[in-house]
């Protein structure tokens, strides 16, 4: 089976090639970045000038081999965006691409889409409403009640989220507004959960279901999480993820989360990007072999659900930190034990990030930016890996 990743989020691409090849795939990649060249579960790399070349790569690479890929995979939103609205020739459309059928691609890179998918589709999602100005963002503030968050369509890893307390800090955010509508939403008292999952045709193959434990700053994308082995959870949690492919016409990954209510009002989804995380491949470190659930799948279409989970009745929650996110000294003295939990099935590449995640804090401090953007160049132009 053949595999091609797209994408210039480097941060979420680095882990695919390992999975996909202990899966079953061979894997090409292309990329903005020169990193996935160290990887050794890659054959072929094509490296972009920029994202406009390597779409228009991706495009002509996928309508001109023969033998079509087994699965396509954009690793970022702006590439999930503009490869899913593409207008592929017949018998040329990439297969498991998160491609919702004609008219259905609001919840692709819009918070506002994807507010509406949920609620029409029956899955529970915090209370919103759509603002187009200041005054429009108070009084449906008002309306749901404070706190709220005001988030901007299309923003990303916790960018563009504000907290509101009350009608001064809306009007706060008056210029915000002036770029596109916002989204408003009644702010759910609980912890946050991922719930992050792959699909194919709309089925559950995989998910991991994890607590949130520590995010820094606020909104920001997390550091720690606690993962529950699949044989603790809920079977009801199978089924709201199950219908959440569905809702969504779910191809491929798909970046969950939710709020699980403090009142016990059970779980709120608030985020489905179609899209890959860095904590896609962790599961091996409590014992879910997500490799095998996807082979199964092309294999003989086998999915998932609670009747078919089996595991030690035992079994334990795992807490695990991702280590490109703790601090240089954290990783230095092992806090959390955070060297259990590093991937080392590809150790070139995971070498060349604990390096440029130790030398990038002291390169930002010693070098001026312009500078620093000249070296990354020059380290480019010379194909060196960049992250």
């Amino acid at each position: 089976m053949d595999a091609l990743i797209v994408g210039r989020a480097i941060s979420l691409m680095w882990s695919l090639p390992s999975l996909l090849s202990r899966s079953g795939f061979n894997v090409d990649a292309i990329t903005t970045s020169s990193l996935l060249r160290v990887s050794k579960f890659v054959r072929k790399v094509d490296r972009a000038g920029s994202y406009d070349e390597m779409v228009r790569l991706a495009y002509a690479r996928i309508c001109n081999r023969a033998i079509p890929y087994d699965w396509v995979i954009a690793c970022d939103d702006d590439t999930v965006r503009d490869l899913s609205r593409m207008d592929w020739p017949e018998g040329f459309e990439p297969r498991y691409l998160p491609r919702t059928e004609v008219g259905q691609l609001s919840h692709i890179y819009s918070k506002i889409g994807l507010s509406q998918v949920l609620s029409a589709g029956g899955v529970k999602t915090p209370l919103f409403r759509v603002a187009t100005n200041c005054q429009d963002a108070v009084a449906a503030a008002n309306e749901l009640g404070y706190p709220v968050l005001i988030k901007a369509d299309s923003g990303n890893g916790g960018n563009c989220v504000w907290e509101c307390k009350n009608d001064r800090d809306v009007r706060k955010l008056e210029d915000v507004f002036k770029a596109e509508p916002m989204l408003v939403q009644r702010r759910i008292e609980g912890r946050e959960l991922d719930l992050s999952a792959i699909y194919f045709e709309q089925k559950l193959v995989h998910f991991a279901y994890s607590v949130i434990e520590w995010s820094l700053p606020q909104f920001a994308p997390s550091v720690i999480r606690t993962y529950y082995p699949l044989p603790l959870v809920a079977e009801e949690i199978f089924e709201e993820v199950s219908t959440l492919g569905r809702v969504l016409n779910a191809n491929g990954f798909v970046t969950i989360g939710c709020i699980e209510a403090a009142d016990g009002s059970g779980r709120y989804y608030f985020e489905a990007d179609m899209r890959t995380n860095v904590w896609i491949d962790f599961s091996s470190f409590y014992g879910e072999d997500e490799k095998s659930r996807i082979r199964a799948w092309f294999s003989n279409g086998a999915y998932l659900c609670k009747e078919n989970i089996r595991g030690d009745a035992g079994c334990l929650p795992v807490t695990i930190p991702y280590f490109q996110r703790i601090a240089l000294w954290e990783l230095m003295v092992n806090r959390y034990h955070v060297w259990k939990y590093i991937p080392w099935t590809d150790t070139k590449m995971i070498l060349t990030l604990l390096c440029a995640h130790a030398v990038m804090p002291v390169a930002r401090t010693m070098m001026p930016s312009r500078l620093r953007q000249m070296v990354k160049r020059r380290m480019l132009a010379v194909g060196v890996p960049f992250p």
